[in-house]
């Protein structure tokens, strides 16, 4: 059966979801780049390690900048960094041009890992449309946790990690109302509509537990700031296992240019790389496999 990503993106296609033209895809993709730029300068006075990502790695490698059809840029830094970057912004030190989320004790979080906002830009995705989160352009940073040498141990953790980000997601698509656009997108038949009825049935049972809760009970299971022979990204694409990894694959890192900025990807980018798309990933995938992001409202204009 395909996954739930997947056949979202098949969805995306059929149910008329908002499609950015080229000269927004432009604007859109300069501001992140602007806002890279504001974030790296924060991190590097702070000696602080941030590198790209998931699809922003490869594009750094392939195309060397975004992807074509991308509309987002992902970074991760190891968790002790993590934290000291969530002080800064507490601080206020990125500037009063942005606001940020992350899983936090005081109140809830829109996912589990941090995102960075730009005021004064409106860029809502599906499912985000009438809650109280931000609704800017923004970049995600994942954190890149210490991982236990003990296969049994990783497995145990990887398993409860995963258990609970699920937990987390169907809560949070019970919790609040949502668009006619992203409730065209959601709306599947056959084994997709089965499996979205039952998200949103288990969503409302395990609703009876804040959202807030979820989110940190999964970030306080996975976090682990000392660096350890095995790192993983556990809030990625391939979720706790999946993206364990030797620490040398990630660090150092290593230069790379994206957009015609020198930046860093992780020092093993290949091997990173490969584990995360296959060996094949220097290959454009053909049109139907194209990732996006789900947007229902695009405004950069009071930036």
């Amino acid at each position: 059966m395909k996954s739930y990503k997947e056949l979202l993106n098949e969805n995306a296609r059929q149910s008329g979801l908002r499609q950015l033209t080229e000269s927004e895809s432009v604007e859109m993709k300069e501001m992140l780049m602007q806002m890279y730029e504001d974030i790296a300068a924060l991190c590097e006075k702070n000696q602080l390690t941030l590198m790209l990502c998931g699809g922003s790695c490869l594009g750094a490698i392939r195309h060397q900048g975004f992807i074509p059809w991308d509309d987002d840029l992902d970074m991760c830094m190891p968790r002790g960094d993590y934290e000291q970057l969530k002080i800064l912004l507490l601080r206020g030190e990125l500037g009063d041009g942005y606001e940020y989320m992350f899983p936090s004790k005081e109140k809830d979080a829109l996912c589990m890992f941090m995102k960075i906002f730009k005021r004064g830009t409106r860029c809502v995705e599906a499912g985000n449309e009438y809650t109280d989160f931000p609704k800017g352009l923004s970049i995600d940073v994942f954190p890149l946790e210490g991982v236990s040498r003990n296969p049994l141990a990783r497995k145990w953790t990887g398993y409860r990690a995963n258990v609970l980000r699920l937990c987390a997601n169907m809560v949070y698509e019970a919790s609040y109302p949502v668009s006619d656009a992203t409730r065209r997108l959601t709306k599947m038949s056959g084994l997709g509509g089965l499996m979205m009825t039952t998200r949103r049935v288990l969503g409302k049972i395990l609703g009876l537990i804040k959202h807030s809760y979820w989110v940190n009970w999964y970030d306080d299971l996975v976090a682990h700031p000392e660096q350890s022979a095995l790192l993983s990204i556990p809030t990625g694409r391939k979720l706790y296992e999946g993206e364990t990894m030797p620490c040398e694959v990630f660090l150092p890192v290593r230069k790379a240019f994206f957009e015609g900025l020198e930046v860093n990807v992780p020092g093993q980018a290949e091997k990173y790389l490969t584990n995360l798309y296959g060996e094949n990933y220097m290959q454009l995938p053909p049109v139907e496999k194209r990732e996006r992001h789900f947007i229902v409202d695009f405004d950069l204009s009071s930036a």
